[in-house]
């Protein structure tokens, strides 16, 4: 059994529960800090990243897992892409802007 306790990273930088895991867990994937209430989604958290310690806590960086069973949420490589994405798309604009400007000439 692999124990850690979570870190709400995006929420303050504070600690919460404490899990128990019978495999040790990978980036990406989810992980529910209570086993109280199987049923609610409210305490379900995406591992951003593992902190493993030398004979100390181990650590999970977690956040909320907004939206469950609608999508999968963002990876940080989905959140570069999108701003790739949208940057290319204001260079196209102001291009096609420049282009207008530059035929009236």
């Amino acid at each position: 059994m692999y124990h850690f306790t979570l870190i709400h990273y995006t929420e303050g930088w504070h600690t919460g529960a404490s899990v128990t895991l019978s495999a040790i867990p990978v980036a990406g994937t989810l992980v529910k800090a209570t086993s109280n209430a199987p049923e609610s989604y409210a305490d379900i958290y995406y591992i951003d990243n593992i902190l493993w310690s030398d004979g100390g806590d181990n650590y999970l960086f977690v956040r909320p897992y907004d939206g469950y069973g609608e999508s999968a949420p963002l990876t940080e490589a989905d959140r570069i892409k999108a701003a790739v994405d949208e940057t290319v798309a204001a260079i196209d604009n102001l291009t096609d802007n420049i282009m207008e400007r530059l035929a009236d000439l």
